[in-house]
């Protein structure tokens, strides 16, 4: 999911929908070798406004500025995980875990969703979803 982003959206800071697409699109040949039992969602804001909810996704994006060791600015995403709804697993209801200091650019971004999925499964126990995952794994592994 993606909100609109900076080609239909003033407060916008990054352009969310072609980022989402040519990120899923990565993602799908990166991870060609892995069964997903769950999906895992992806969800990308262009603001701190959250129109794509990303503190209720697997893997949320805001986008903000970053500043550079050189002081210029780029375009980057704060990484919230393990957000969900109430739904069947009920005990992954609530806002996602921020990833204290991580910032992922629009072209680091499928290595990034590509590692932390890998970790995920390396390191989930039984079918523990995403969200729980999240939340219980030491901060590196979602680094």
């Amino acid at each position: 999911m993606a909100c609109t982003g900076i080609e239909y959206c003033k407060l916008a800071f990054v352009d969310t929908k072609d980022t989402a697409a040519a990120v899923i699109g990565e993602l799908e040949r990166r991870l060609s070798d892995v069964s997903l039992d769950r999906p895992i969602s992806l969800h990308i804001n262009g603001c701190p406004n959250s129109c794509a909810r990303i503190q209720t996704a697997d893997i949320g994006l805001k986008g903000q500025l970053q500043k550079n060791p050189d002081g210029t600015e780029e375009f980057a995403f704060q990484v919230h995980l393990g957000g969900g709804l109430a739904s069947v697993h009920r005990e992954d209801a609530g806002l996602g875990r921020t990833v204290r200091g991580l910032k992922v650019t629009s072209v680091d971004m499928p290595e990034y969703v590509e590692r932390v999925t890998r970790s995920y499964l390396a390191g989930r126990e039984g079918d523990e979803t995403f969200a729980a995952w999240a939340h219980r794994a030491d901060e590196e592994a979602l680094r």
